[in-house]
């Protein structure tokens, strides 16, 4: 039998009074932690949807040659409307992409190992990036209300 049973009506009131005068203890930083913490959730429902891969392409994996290895590398990306179409020159660091049918949106090319790095698509909705090594990256394309995010890619 737990000791809380037998509690009167005023008893178990003040009880709870002192549970919820207690979570006003919480640090207000803890409190955006676990705020943030909540937006994650469903994470994987808001990122863009992987359309096309040329590492994935049937025989890309069992290339003979250096030169067919140095050729470049496209995906492609949909989310809430928007396309979103790269190719990475791997031998020259040059990242060229269209936000098709989206003139004039922002890009942001996010690095782990350096500062992000934002471009703005020309009226046709092309953009271009140099110096991009390879190794982990994600874009993320804003246009008016709506965003594109890839999920993270190693080129």
């Amino acid at each position: 039998m737990s000791e809380h049973e037998n509690l009167s009506d005023d008893q178990l009131l003040a009880l709870l009074g002192r549970a919820l005068a207690d979570g006003a203890a919480v640090p207000q930083h803890r409190r955006d932690d676990a705020r943030a913490a909540f937006t994650w959730r469903a994470v994987d429902a808001e990122l863009a949807a992987l359309l096309h891969d040329s590492a994935l392409d049937a025989g890309a994996a069992v290339r003979s040659s250096d030169a067919d290895a140095a050729g470049p590398r496209t995906l492609s990306f949909e989310q809430a409307g928007l396309t979103l179409e790269l190719e990475h020159d791997l031998a020259s660091g040059e990242l060229l992409g269209e936000v098709v049918g989206e003139p004039g949106a922002v890009v942001r090319l996010e690095r782990t190992d350096a500062e992000p790095v934002a471009v703005r698509a020309d009226v046709s909705g092309f953009f271009r990036v140099e110096g991009v090594a390879m190794g982990p990256l994600r874009v993320v394309v804003e246009r008016d209300d709506r965003v594109l995010t890839t999920p993270w890619v190693t080129l």
